[in-house]
């Protein structure tokens, strides 16, 4: 049985021309995979935008915080954090959602050697594979 630990979803968009925080976050999101066709209102970037301006006061939020400022269903907010959980960007501490490193980029900098690694376990067992069924590579 396998089992997920994490997700990744790195998609390569064209950045943004212009700077804009709130557009910045959006691409973001955008190209980790967040954005999908049913989230309209945008509900991902608006959290994720939440979760960043408290890691500059420190801080975590509730679910409930959450909900009461983006104003979807508290589910929905849940939904979507768990999805940031997945892929390494959020943690829950207590009974808070806060990024999982002090700033946005040192948590994209853990979440790419997330990544290094889980393509380096990859390359080791696909090195394994070549060898038992004598292929060769270059």
């Amino acid at each position: 049985m396998v089992t997920e630990l994490r997700r990744y979803v790195v998609k390569n968009l064209k950045h943004p021309i212009k700077e804009d925080v709130n557009r910045d976050i959006e691409w973001i999101c955008n190209c980790l995979g967040f954005a999908d066709s049913r989230d309209k209102e945008k509900t991902a970037s608006k959290i994720f935008k939440l979760l960043v301006e408290a890691a500059k006061e420190g801080n975590g939020l509730t679910s409930e915080e959450i909900a009461e400022s983006v104003k979807p269903t508290r589910g929905a907010v849940v939904h979507h954090l768990n999805k940031f959980i997945k892929a390494g960007l959020v943690i829950k501490v207590n009974s808070k959602y806060e990024l999982r490193m002090g700033s946005l980029k040192k948590t994209i900098e853990e979440v790419n050697l997330d990544i290094q690694r889980v393509v380096t376990n990859i390359s080791e067992i696909a090195e394994s594979v070549d060898n038992k069924m004598g292929l060769r590579s270059r």
